[in-house]
């Protein structure tokens, strides 16, 4: 049985200079975040640049994913969309193609009231035997999840966690004790790892593991090891390299960040540009600064 706990990493998705999914920078990137300890990979969500991805292409990184991770980590598809009907059509694909689970992001662009996000993730949840996790992002999907909607969805079977990315730890800290027991609550914002686990958080969905997951599985380590003066310390840095990712568009800073440490990761997809010349060099000042150049 998955735990659904730990570090999840959305992955990126690399591309190639022509815009086409980079096969074999992916299957490369599969085997670095496994081999440097996460222990979950999420493809295809918004660090994979989900929303530029079309139905196939997600099915192609799902198959990559899953068979070279070769159930190392679970592997949990990017399955969002703006209707019930297509996130459920996603989803039927994350689970045929081999994935242990899926997070979903709601429904962007539109403003689902609390009732009509509750009947969307129960008849996700009901359409497949793979676990939902449902992903708050008021930032960029416009609504925002509450912690009575969260509590509701807590008791749906095979809806098992939430992402949530809000960065409002009062909320935050009601999603994990309002929820049912063993309902695995995981911190999406990379500067508020250490606070929300000290809350009582079971995981982390680390962006910044794309360029550092060294460092950031040694925060969660650490953590749950209980030397929590070495997990702050590696907080604070994961926070220099979350807090740089304003130097750009998302998720430019993060493929350009790993370049510079040696993991390809390609381009971003238009409209985001590759990151300016002024960006690079700030970044780059950065990331020596806390050590990974």
């Amino acid at each position: 049985m998955v735990e659904h706990k730990g570090v999840m990493v959305p992955m990126i998705t690399p591309f190639q200079e022509n815009g086409d999914l980079d096969e074999k920078a992916l299957r490369e990137l599969t085997h670095y975040l496994i081999e440097r300890g996460v222990d979950s990979l999420f493809p295809a969500g918004s660090t994979g640049e989900g929303w530029s991805l079309s139905v196939s292409e997600r099915q192609r990184i799902f198959e990559i994913v899953v068979k070279e991770s070769r159930g190392r980590v679970p592997v949990y598809g990017g399955t969002g969309a703006v209707s019930t009907r297509e996130s459920i059509h996603l989803a039927k694909i994350a689970e045929e193609t081999g994935c242990n689970g899926m997070v979903m992001i709601t429904p962007y662009y539109i403003v689902p009231r609390a009732d009509e996000l509750f009947d969307h993730f129960r008849a996700i949840a009901e359409s497949v035997r793979i676990p939902v996790i449902p992903y708050n992002n008021p930032a960029r999907a416009v609504v925002s999840l509450t912690p009575e909607l969260v509590t509701r969805l807590s008791h749906v079977p095979n809806i098992v966690g939430l992402k949530d990315s809000g960065g409002n730890l009062g909320l935050h800290m009601r999603f994990i004790n309002e929820t049912k027991p063993g309902f695995s609550i995981f911190q999406g914002r990379d500067d508020l790892f250490y606070s929300s686990l000290d809350l009582g958080a079971v995981g982390i969905v680390a962006a910044t593991a794309n360029v550092a997951p060294d460092l950031v599985v040694r925060l969660y380590r650490t953590f749950v090891g209980g030397d929590h003066k070495a997990s702050l310390e590696a907080q604070m840095k994961v926070a220099r390299i979350r807090f740089a990712l304003e130097l750009g568009s998302f998720p430019n800073v993060i493929k350009e960040a790993m370049e510079m440490v040696g993991v390809k990761a390609g381009p971003p997809r238009a409209p985001v540009a590759k990151l300016s010349q002024e960006g690079r060099e700030k970044l780059r000042a950065i990331l020596k600064e806390i050590g990974l150049l």
